[in-house]
């Protein structure tokens, strides 16, 4: 049920409401009178039949009164509410009132008309025959097209937003203002007023121009006559001054009396108007039936001024005789025919053409182009020749035309485009309108099209009437001094003189009436608060401060004077506010508002976007400066606004905007954790209240302002306890609360408050669910709890537990600021002093990060930073310092450097005592039946009182000089004098298992002292002590020693800050079973157990009668190999404190090491003794460990699958071993080296049970995750694919196409081993499945050709082939995984590149590990190496495990060549009857085997 819920507040003017201060409001019919009373809203509710609704009446309207007040709607035009207003006061009591009228203009007269005068002004008069034939008819087409392109884009916009619901008769202001916000509003509404403003300077300049040059010449005050240049134009421009300022004074006089009688000549300026174009019209049709006589005479190709020459012509015949003219006298020193003329006058003849040949004359093609003049430029006729001296210096060129001003196309624009403006005209009178929705988009774009049309056909009419000179004659020197369109006009130039006049004349009164009520309409918005002094004006509400103001502002332009130079001003204004209402209708389209839903369809939010960049291009086009100043004036506005304006909520579309990046923004944080470089704390403030919902700890406010500087997120949180339908009312006092204290401590954030049936939740609450979606808080701070050893504060004690491990739960970083109250607030100044920071746990850098920010603070500017690092026994507290003076060089932090070093001493008596009391109160809480939760609370109450921080010394600033008596004082009260901020792990590191430490605070000095065991020898241990967990006893007494040389070292400091470990993260204190590492491990060891005892004893059985051997001797190898591995590398590898440390992990390395003894043991399988592969293993187990070790400690390379330090060292030490107990004998092969059907069903057996294994075997030691998934799947594919290709290459192979039993039992396993050395790499699965397939050939190849020559030329009898199956295949996989190592980057593993490659890694101190481990936490320093120096390890690792393997095969073949251990003689080889008792059935076989073969033979 949706409920009190109001959408589409319309806006608008003149509501029933808007009574009182004059200011305009918004009007909804959703907002009731508060003048209404109880009695009127009971009759209202009576015989309504709506009791059930009575109350939501009060502040929802029912239907039928909304509908009757939209229906009733009235919205009166501007200056006529306050007249009404007005007459409704004189008439005071009186009975009856005067009625106002319902507006009735239709779209003719009330948008048509008024846009038509507006549009046509001054220019289309004035400067429009000039541009075009500057410009030329293509420039002048591409000028007219654009302007009224964008105008007729604007409209369109204009149109949806006018038609959005009832128009407000503010015109643009109100449109731009609704649509983007007062900020926008108020910006764009000052530059359309200046440009009204300004649009009336040149409307007056228009009219003195009109006046002084073409109507009465003689009333220039500062006569032209004879001057010539600078002085001329400086007198031009100086009766523009005086006349303009005159004309602007009796215009303003006029507006103040009475509006209503510039609304009445307003038809008359309209008639004007249209009459002077219907004038040019006809004189257009005239041209081409009968071209008027306007001739224009040139000298050369120049054109002469008309009141230099009385006859165009250099002499005349008069009775016979030669008369010099005028136009002699103006180019020669005397009368007289043979006087001394100018050079160019003696060199070219004096023409006359017509200036309007007319419309069928063809002087279109000679106007097409254009022709921009540079100023003083003499005004020529294209394509007539001119004979000019170019060594002859020029002279008299007052007797030409000349242009006045430099001109170019930008310029022509700037010029043109007041002639487009007025297009608001109907939208300003809106209120005037029958049906404005229907009216405004019709009339507008009507005019605007019709307008268009007059300009675009007078550009192309004036360029083929009209001569090209006659056209560049800007104020029509050449023709008599007649204006230029007037020579045109039919039936006589008056017309065009007159109607343009007074047209000018009419615009400017428009003016002047138009821009000081929008000015009033501005400031009492109240928006700007410096122009509230505007909204006032006369008793019947005329503004006249604001015309005040107008008047002075249009001055302005008076004084430029200069037409020319006034226009692109007001272009810029108008410009802006166009753009402006193109933005406002994109907007609101793009969003998608409810409230937008405009009459008008036919709009689009790209037109509007193209309305807007044709309106931005048009400002630089203009005047790129001009733009900028304009785009200046409106920014500060803005700014004004925003930062000393009065709050509006219109619901305007920037705040649409808003919301929509908000949405955007969070949406993108979501996509994955912040770079390093761009962590910073996002601070979750959580604080109390007391019982007048005031804060308890301002101070907090105050350190949070000083580590955040207005950077980040911070929320203020608290909690109130209670139902939240009965406490709403507290919240929101709480929340006021917060928020004027973040103000008054110019906090920048949100407060939050919650309501909960108890303080704890409430908090816990907040730490959950504070921010919204990526923009969430990484850091908690809360005060260290008051008074926490008293009995009655221990559940704040509890809580604040609580807020501990939930922090570190949720991977938050914990602040927590002990005695806040002595923290200086954001007024004091520290001019000297320290801030320490205590370095014992590496955080990821936050310990570093907190002074930094809270140096750029004026409070801590003054203060030096000191670091202090914990050295112990075994560290070199020199390099120790130097390396992290490196660390912070890196980090670009100054700071002091101290190493303390805390030698373990003995543990004292009352750190036992203390360890004591904690146990004892955990037995009595047992012994109390709590529950568990309440348990460990109270536990936890004892033991994180041991939780260290960051500690202040209380400002002394305000002390005197402190006495030996007073210094004492503070180290036995150090809680009173001491402030900490304790600060827990960081997000980027994992907490520490070991619990909480002793508060850094808690100074237990004078505590010894009163102990009256302290003094007691260490060694005398009561009996109760015996029985304490020493662990707890060491952190007690860690905790001591640090607590003994913080106090020590930083007594004097500002600030103190201390990184403590966090709290356990199993909060009983008990180990969970599921959580011990035999639970991930025993698997693959179970697994490996199957494949050494199983796969490897079947696989060994393959001899027909040498099955007992294969299988017992393995498993008798086996179990020695494990327990003598365990041992060796236990001691290489995993002793400590003179133990070796035994887990499963130990189990699965030493089965790895038995492996490769069973491997080598296939190279002498069958002529071996028991005694002699129990010797062989002996000492191949130690050379094992001793290389294994050596290769990872020194060459540290990665080898997750065993293959070189397994398999290549298993096969050439077993190389080594069978070359030197070499058998000639055995060459030509032997009788008993054969197999049977059930021999190879059961080493085939073996064969599969390594194969279903070997991915356990792969992946039991890589990294767990994502590296061990790659092991899995890389071995299994390799696996399938070293199958496929050995069925088919055994087939392939053999002669009669048929499957080798042998093939399939070991070239299957090819694959397993290939893919080792990249097994946990990038290499992709059908990178493993090409891995696969080459181990196979490789191997099967081997078989094949390898084997038989090794025996016959290197003395190297393989009797089981682990040269192929280990030694072939291995160097293919240590191949294989140098080249994933060289092409392995971080753009294909990303930063788990340094968790595959540990040895890439960047150093300890380097930069760029603070920055992985933020984002892989437990990442730990490597070596730096790059791709190949890893890759150069690797190959050594290579070549020295193979030379460690064959050098130990050698010696250790060497030991078992001694006679006392029963070697096997060659006869005796491959038979078990040696060593075992076995039933004589089972040789009966072998002659009929051989009787078999011969029959096959002799078949």
């Amino acid at each position: 049920m949706l409920n009190n819920m109001t959408t589409d507040g319309e806006e608008g003017e003149g509501s029933p409401n808007n009574q009182g201060d004059g200011n305009p409001k918004e009007s909804s019919p959703f907002i009731n009178s508060i003048a209404s009373c109880d009695v009127e809203k009971s009759q209202q509710y009576d015989g309504k039949n709506m009791a059930l609704f009575e109350e939501e009446m009060d502040t929802s309207p029912m239907v039928s009164s909304l509908l009757s007040s939209l229906a009733n709607y009235s919205n009166l035009p501007t200056g006529s509410k306050e007249h009404e207003e007005a007459e409704n006061n004189e008439e005071g009591a009186r009975p009856s009132k005067k009625t106002v009228k319902a507006p009735q203009l239709g779209t003719l007269m009330g948008v048509y008309l008024p846009c038509i005068q507006n549009i046509f002004g001054v220019i289309l008069f004035l400067r429009m025959t000039w541009m075009v034939g500057i410009g030329g008819v293509l420039g002048s087409f591409i000028i007219v097209f654009m302007c009224c392109s964008t105008t007729m884009l604007t409209a369109i916009s204009m149109s949806a937003i006018a038609t959005n619901g009832v128009v407000p008769a503010g015109g643009s202001y109100y449109m731009i203002s609704r649509s983007l916000g007062p900020e926008f509003g108020g910006a764009v509404g000052i530059c359309f007023y200046l440009g009204t403003t300004f649009a009336g300077a040149m409307y007056i300049l228009g009219c003195i121009e009109i006046l002084l040059i073409y109507i009465i010449p003689q009333a220039a005050i500062f006569k032209i006559e004879g001057l010539e240049g600078l002085e001329a134009e400086a007198a031009l421009l100086n009766n523009m001054r005086v006349y303009g300022t005159i004309v602007l004074s009796l215009m303003a006089l006029v507006v103040f009396v009475g509006v209503k009688y510039v609304n009445k000549l307003a038809l008359v300026f309209l008639a004007c108007v249209i009459l002077s174009i219907v004038a040019v019209y006809a004189g257009v049709i005239k041209t081409a039936i009968d071209p008027p006589v306007f001739p224009v005479c040139l000298l050369g190709n120049r054109t002469l001024v008309s009141k230099g020459y009385d006859v165009c012509a250099k002499v005349i015949e008069i009775d016979n005789e030669t008369v010099t003219t005028k136009l002699w006298r103006s180019f020669c020193d005397s009368e007289n025919i043979n006087a001394t003329c100018d050079d160019y006058f003696n060199d070219n003849n004096v023409t006359e053409i017509q200036g309007i040949p007319g419309v069928t004359s063809g002087i279109l093609a000679e106007n097409l182009f254009g022709n921009y003049l540079e100023k003083g430029m003499i005004v020529e006729k294209r394509g007539l020749a001119s004979q000019v001296d170019p060594d002859s210096s020029a002279s008299a060129t007052n007797r030409f035309v000349l242009a006045d001003i430099t001109s170019f196309f930008t310029l022509l624009v700037g010029i043109y485009f007041p002639s487009v403006t007025g297009i608001m005209a109907g939208s300003n009178r809106s209120g005037d309108l029958r049906d404005a929705q229907k009216s405004i988009p019709i009339g507008t774009i009507a005019a605007i099209t019709t307008t268009s049309t007059v300009y675009i056909s007078c550009v192309v009419l004036f360029g083929a009437c009209i001569e090209g000179v006659v056209l560049r004659d800007k104020f029509g020197e050449g023709v008599n001094g007649n204006l230029v369109i007037g020579t045109l006009a039919w039936p006589s130039p008056w017309v065009i003189v007159f109607g343009s006049f007074f047209s000018t004349c009419g615009a400017g009164l428009q003016s002047l009436t138009g821009a000081p009520r929008l000015l009033q309409a501005i400031s009492r918005d109240g928006i700007i608060p410096f122009l509230r002094v505007f909204g006032h004006g006369k008793a019947n509400g005329e503004p006249t401060w604001a015309l005040l103001l107008t008047a002075s502002i249009c001055e302005i332009g008076i004084i430029i004077a200069s037409l020319d130079a006034v226009a692109p001003i007001l272009s810029m204004f108008f410009l802006m506010c166009y753009m402006f209402v193109n933005l406002a209708c994109a907007l609101q389209t793009l969003l998608r508002t409810p409230n937008w839903r405009p009459r008008f369809k036919f709009y689009h939010w790209a037109l509007s976007f193209l309305g807007m960049s044709l309106c931005l291009a048009l400002m630089f086009i203009c005047s790129w400066y001009y733009a900028m100043v304009a785009m200046g004036i409106a920014t500060c506005i803005y700014k004004y606004i925003e930062f000393c304006g009065a709050e509006k909520e219109w619901g305007d579309g920037i705040r649409g905007i808003s919301l929509s990046a908000a949405r955007f923004a969070l949406m993108r944080l979501e996509e994955g954790p912040p770079h390093t470089k761009n962590w910073r704390p996002q601070i979750l403030v959580l604080v109390s209240m007391d019982a007048e919902q005031n804060v308890e700890q301002p101070r907090l406010i105050s350190l949070t302002n000083q580590l955040k500087a207005g950077k980040g997120l911070t929320i203020v949180g608290t909690s109130v306890q209670g139902k939240f339908l009965d406490n709403y009312t507290e919240a929101q006092r709480a929340d006021q609360s917060l928020r004027k204290l973040m103000e008054t401590e110019k906090v920048k954030g949100f407060p939050q408050v919650v309501v909960s049936s108890n303080l704890r939740d409430g908090t816990s609450h907040l730490i959950q669910v504070g921010g919204l979606g990526g923009l969430k808080h990484n850091t908690v701070m809360v005060s260290w709890p008051r008074n926490w050893k008293q009995p009655e504060f221990q559940q704040q004690f509890r809580d604040f537990i609580e807020v501990v491990r939930e922090t570190t739960v949720a991977s938050l970083a914990l602040l927590v600021p002990k005695n806040i109250s002595s923290y200086p607030s954001n007024g004091e100044r520290f001019t000297e002093g320290h801030i320490d920071v205590w370095w014992i746990v590496h955080d990821g850098g936050m310990l570093m990060l907190l002074p930094f920010l809270l140096r750029q603070h004026k409070v801590w500017r003054k203060c030096k930073m000191r670091i202090f690092t914990v050295a112990q026994l075994d560290d070199n507290s020199i390099q120790m310092k130097k390396d992290v003076l490196t660390f912070l060089y890196h980090l670009r932090i100054d700071a002091q450097v101290e190493v303390v070093e805390m030698h373990d001493g003995d543990i004292s008596a009352y750190t036992y005592e203390k360890t004591l009391v904690m146990e004892q109160r955990s037995q009595i809480l047992k012994q109390m039946h709590l529950t568990k939760n309440e348990m460990e609370r109270e536990i936890q109450s004892i033991t994180d009182s041991s939780r260290g921080s960051i500690r202040r010394k209380k400002s002394l600033a305000s002390r005197s000089q402190h006495s030996t008596d007073e210094g004492a004082r503070v180290a036995e009260h150090p809680e009173e004098e001491q402030a900490q901020l304790i600060h827990s792990k960081n997000a980027s590191t994992p907490a520490s298992p070991t619990s909480l430490t002793a508060p850094a605070g808690s100074t237990w000095t004078d505590n010894k002292g009163k102990n009256p065991e302290a003094g007691k020898d260490p060694f005398s241990m009561k009996p109760e002590w015996e029985n304490l967990n020493q662990t707890d006893v060491r952190r007690m007494h860690t905790a001591l020693r640090l607590n003994e040389v913080i106090t020590k070292k930083s007594k004097e400091a500002k600030l103190i800050l201390l990184n403590m470990p966090g709290p356990p993260k199993n909060r009983s204190n008990q180990t969970k079973p599921m959580d011990n590492a035999l639970y991930k491990d025993y698997p693959f060891f179970a697994d490996i157990q199957v494949m050494i005892f199983l796969g490897f004893g079947c696989l060994l059985a393959f001899f027909r009668l040498y099955g007992f051997g294969g299988m017992v001797f393995n498993f008798l190898v086996a179990t020695f190999s494990i327990q003598w591995a365990i041992l060796v590398q236990g001691y290489f590898q995993f002793s400590h404190d003179g133990k070796i440390q035994l887990g499963v992990i130990n189990l699965i390395n030493a089965e790895f090491a038995c492996a490769v003894v069973l491997i080598s043991f296939g190279a002498v399988l069958g002529k071996t003794s028991p005694l002699q592969l129990l010797v062989m293993a002996l000492l191949e187990v130690p050379v094992f460990a001793v290389t294994e070790w050596a290769v990872l400690k020194y060459l540290k390379i990665n080898d997750a699958g065993g293959s070189i330090l397994i398999h290549l060292f298993a096969c050439y030490f077993g190389l080594g071993v069978t070359f030197v107990l070499y058998r000639p004998r055995l060459n030509e092969g032997h009788a008993k080296e054969n197999t049977s059907y059930q021999s190879d069903i059961l080493s085939l057996m073996g064969t599969l049970f390594l194969w279903v294994f070997w991915p356990s075997f792969n992946s039991a030691l890589t990294p767990k995750g994502d590296d061990q998934h790659r092991a899995v799947l890389h071995t299994f594919i390799g696996l399938c694919s070293s199958t496929i290709t050995a069925f088919a290459l055994s087939a392939l192979l053999n002669k009669k196409g048929k499957l080798s039993m042998a093939d399939i039992q070991n070239v299957t396993l090819a694959g397993g081993v290939t893919v080792g050395a990249s097994v946990d790499m990038m290499i992709s699965p059908a990178g493993a499945y090409v891995l696969g397939m080459l181990g196979s050939i490789a191997c099967m190849l081997g078989y094949k050709y390898l084997s038989p020559l090794l025996a016959r030329r290197f003395r190297i009898q393989d009797q089981c082939g682990i040269h192929n199956l280990h030694g072939l295949t291995g160097l293919i996989s240590c191949a294989a995984g140098i080249f994933a190592i060289m092409m392995a980057s971080e753009e294909v593993y990303g930063p788990s590149l340094y968790d595959t490659f540990k040895h890439r890694a960047p150093k300890e101190g380097d930069p760029k590990l603070l920055e992985l481990q933020a984002l892989i936490p437990g990442l730990q320093p490597g070596l730096g190496r790059s791709a190949q120096e890893q890759a150069l390890f690797q190959v050594a690792a290579i070549f020295s495990t193979v030379a460690a393997a064959a050098i130990g095969g050698i010696i250790t073949g060497l030991v078992l060549k001694i006679p006392y251990l029963s070697s096997p003689s060659d006869d005796l080889c491959f038979d078990d009857r040696v060593y075992f008792d076995v039933p004589l059935y089972c040789y009966s076989p072998l002659k009929l085997s051989k009787d078999t073969d011969k029959e096959e033979t002799v078949a």
